[in-house]
């Protein structure tokens, strides 16, 4: 894999803030094999596209930014690896080479999670919607793999309102939980 300029393994999550007072949650949702609770402030969508099984909208002072969660079925979706590499291939400096970022793990009970934070211009690519490059974007991507499939997070969107959300992105993904949701 090229060296996109990423901390090769860091155990540093975004931030240890919680991102809600307790009680405040929304409730737990399915997202494929695994469960997560949704923070305070984010609107669920309907899913843009049928890869998706959860899209939220994230409102922000510079524009709104979506979380797509996406599950393509037990050993479906590609490799950790490879869709990191394609995540930081997305982006770009001001001045075209390869954008600077942060990849870091973490395990929530049995559920490891490698996670990326990049930022420049991003250009989505074929079939992922707008292909204008937009610049001052930013990323928090993670890839929650666990033994009944692998659930990928993917929130874009203008560099302030991602910021704006990090500690909320990092604490939906400490609410992890593998396993369907009660009713």
């Amino acid at each position: 894999m090229a060296d996109r300029g990423f901390t090769a393994r860091s155990t540093t999550p975004i931030s240890t803030t919680p991102a809600y007072p307790s009680g405040q949650a929304s409730g737990r949702q399915a997202l494929g094999p695994l469960s997560a609770v949704a923070p305070k402030g984010w609107a669920a969508q309907q899913p843009s596209s049928s890869m998706r099984v959860a899209q939220y909208g994230l409102p922000g002072p510079a524009g709104e930014a979506t979380l797509g969660i996406f599950f393509f079925g037990p050993g479906q979706g590609g490799s950790v690896e490879a869709n990191i590499e394609r995540w930081f291939g997305q982006f770009t400096q001001e001045d075209g080479q390869p954008a600077q970022g942060r990849r870091w793990t973490r395990q929530v009970g049995d559920i490891e999670i490698t996670g990326v934070d990049v930022s420049g211009t991003f250009s989505a690519g074929m079939g992922m919607g707008d292909t204008t490059p937009q610049a001052g974007y930013r990323m928090l991507g993670a890839i929650a793999v666990h033994r009944s499939g692998t659930v990928f997070f993917k929130m874009t969107g203008p560099d302030q309102t991602v910021a704006q959300w990090a500690v909320s992105f990092d604490e939906f993904l400490g609410s992890l939980q593998a396993g369907s949701v009660e009713p």
